[in-house]
């Protein structure tokens, strides 16, 4: 029986806080914005591999709005990035970080 090699990488869970419903939602809008605009620079630098929005999120008191996928070498690194994050830092969001594991070579990414 051959040993499977794994390729490991930093998964996000963007959640909206519990606070979320109390922020106008012109705020919540320019925050949104503020939010793509990083994580849209993280992907096109190359420190972030894959973003995107969550639907049918689980029903729980913070709701999971967004995924995102790294391969930094630390979950402490990929947390520096998203306390960096407009949207975490104006409350608008919170994060689950952690490690995912998959078969090596089962998954690419377009270079930017």
């Amino acid at each position: 029986m051959s040993s499977i090699q794994l390729e490991t990488y930093e998964m996000v869970l963007l959640r909206h806080t519990r606070g979320y419903g109390g922020f106008a939602a012109a705020d919540r809008e320019r925050i949104f914005g503020e939010h793509l605009a990083y994580v849209l620079g993280l992907v096109r630098s190359g420190r972030q591999l894959a973003a995107g929005p969550v639907r049918d999120s689980p029903a729980e008191d913070e709701d999971i709005c967004g995924f995102g996928l790294f391969q930094r070498g630390s979950l402490d690194a990929v947390r520096e990035l998203m306390d960096g994050d407009p949207g975490v830092r104006q409350g608008l969001y919170c994060y689950d970080v952690m490690t995912w594991q998959t078969p090596a070579g089962g998954i690419s990414f377009a270079t930017p």
